[in-house]
C-alpha cells in the first residue's frame, strides 16, 4: 500500500500498523498521539506521512441503493432522498459517499458528516496526511460472496452489493444464523478471535455452508490490518469524497506549477502576439512611408526612373553648398521631424532655404501652447527655433515655425 501507516479506529483508541513497502516496522494500540510519534520515531527523515483510517462498521451505514442506468446529475441530487427512509436521523447531518456501480446498482456509505470532520482534524494535528478514509467491514468486501468477520466485541458481515452490518458479538448469534440461512451466495467467515467464539460453532451446528480462515489456525493474518496491508481492497469506498476530498502536497505543487506554468505561458504568448502586431504594423507604415518618398521624390525629378535608396538620393538633392562641414537639409529634417510627432502638431507644409539654411514649416494644431513647446523642444536639442505667425481659423490653429542649427 501506498500509504506508510495504516490506522483503525476502535471507539476511543486506534491500532496501528507502520510498514514500509509491505514490510511491518511497527503495531500498537492506542492514542492517535501515539500512532503519530511511532511514525516519526520509525521514519526520520520524512516530515509528513500518508494515513489508511478504518473507520469502525458500527459508525456507517453500508447499503445499495437503486439508481437509472445513466448516471445524470438530476441523480446525484436525488441520493440523499433515496437514503433518507433508512437512517434514524437527519440526512442533512449525514455525508455520503459513494462506491462502485454495478448496473443499476450504486453502493453508498452513509454516516455523520461531525465525525468525518472530527476524524480528518484529529489526525491532521498531529501531522498525519489521511489519504484514503474507509470502513474496516469494506476491505473484506468480495464480488463474488458473502463475507464474515468475527472479532471478539463484534461481528461484521458484508454483501456482494456493499451492503453491511456490524453487530456487538453477544447479539450477532441470533441475528445473523436468521439472516445467512436465506442467503445465496458463497459464505467465507474470517476469524481474528483469540479462543473460538459462540457464533462459530453455531454455524457449524447449522446447515449453512461456508468456508472458515482463522487467524488462531494460521489460515489468514493475525490482525485485520496485517490482512489489509497483504491483501488489496479495491471495493472499499474511500470516504475522501466532495468538501472532504484529498489532495497531497506534492499533487498541490505540482497543480500550483502547472497554474505557474500556465499563466505565464499565456503572459508570454501575449507579448509574442503583441509584438508580431507591432511588428506588421510598423513594417505596413515602412512601407507606405517609402511609397510615399518615391511619389514626392518622382514628382520633384521625374526624369530619375525607378529610383533606389531614397536616402542617398534625397541627401545628394538637398545637400548644402559651399563648406563640406555645413549641415545638410536632410540632417535638419530629421532632428525636426520626431520632435513634431511627439508634440501633436500637424505638418501641412516644408520648405528649406539653401541660402539661409534653415526649414520654415506650417503647422495645425489645436493650441498654440503646442507650437510653442515645440519650439523649446527644438531650442533644447540645440537648435534655433522662430515662431512666426500664429492664427485661429475655426477650432484650428495655424503656426509658422523657422528653425536651424546653431553655428
Amino acid at each position: 500500500m501506498e500509504q506508510k501507516v495504516l490506522v483503525r479506529m476502535r471507539s476511543d483508541l486506534c491500532e496501528w500498523l507502520i510498514h514500509d513497502d509491505g514490510l511491518p516496522l511497527s503495531e500498537g494500540l492506542g492514542s492517535i498521539e501515539e500512532a503519530a510519534r511511532a511514525a516519526r520515531e520509525t521514519f526520520k527523515d520524512d516530515s509528513e506521512f500518508e494515513a489508511a483510517v478504518l473507520l469502525e462498521g458500527e459508525a456507517a451505514l453500508m447499503m445499495s441503493i437503486t439508481v437509472p442506468a445513466k448516471p445524470t446529475r438530476q441523480l446525484l441530487d436525488a441520493i440523499p432522498f433515496l437514503v433518507e427512509e433508512k437512517i434514524a436521523g437527519n440526512v442533512d447531518d449525514c455525508f455520503i459517499a459513494l462506491g462502485q456501480r454495478q448496473d443499476d446498482r450504486l453502493a453508498v456509505v452513509v454516516l455523520a458528516r461531525q465525525k468525518v470532520k472530527d476524524t480528518l482534524d484529529a489526525f491532521a494535528s498531529e501531522g498525519l496526511a489521511v489519504s484514503f478514509l474507509g470502513v474496516d467491514a469494506q476491505i473484506f468486501q468480495d464480488p463474488h460472496s458473502l463475507r464474515l468477520v468475527l472479532e471478539s466485541d463484534q461481528v461484521q458481515f458484508i454483501h456482494p452489493s456493499g451492503e453491511g452490518v456490524s453487530i456487538r458479538a453477544d447479539l450477532a448469534e441470533k441475528v445473523l444464523v436468521e439472516e445467512l440461512a436465506d442467503q445465496n451466495s458463497d459464505i467465507e467467515c474470517f476469524d481474528f478471535c483469540e479462543s473460538k467464539p459462540l457464533l462459530s460453532t453455531t454455524l457449524a451446528a447449522s446447515p449453512i455452508q461456508f468456508r472458515e480462515f482463522s487467524a488462531r489456525e494460521g489460515t489468514i493474518e493475525p490482525s485485520l490490518l496485517r490482512m489489509w496491508l497483504t491483501r488489496p481492497a479495491p471495493l472499499a469506498v474511500n470516504l475522501r469524497q466532495g468538501k472532504f476530498s484529498y489532495r497531497s502536497t506534492s499533487v498541490a505543487l505540482t497543480s500550483l506549477f502547472k497554474r505557474i506554468s500556465l499563466i505565464l505561458g499565456l503572459l508570454l504568448g501575449s507579448q509574442l502576439l503583441s509584438s508580431l502586431a507591432q511588428a506588421l504594423y510598423l513594417d505596413h507604415q515602412a512601407t507606405q512611408l517609402e511609397r510615399d518618398a518615391q511619389e514626392l521624390y518622382l514628382s520633384i525629378y521625374p526624369q530619375d526612373i525607378a529610383p533606389k535608396d531614397m536616402v542617398r538620393r534625397w541627401r545628394s538633392r538637398l545637400a548644402g553648398p559651399g563648406n563640406a562641414n555645413q549641415p545638410m537639409a536632410l540632417e535638419l529634417v530629421e532632428k525636426v521631424s520626431s520632435k513634431i510627432g511627439q508634440s501633436g502638431l500637424t505638418l501641412q507644409n516644408l520648405n528649406y532655404n539653401v541660402a539661409r539654411g534653415d526649414v520654415s514649416m506650417q503647422l495645425v494644431g489645436k493650441t498654440s501652447e503646442q507650437v510653442v513647446r515645440l519650439s523649446e523642444s527644438l531650442e533644447s536639442t540645440g537648435l534655433e527655433s522662430e515662431v512666426g505667425t500664429i492664427s485661429q481659423e475655426d477650432n484650428e490653429v495655424r503656426a509658422t515655425l523657422r528653425v536651424r542649427n546653431a553655428f
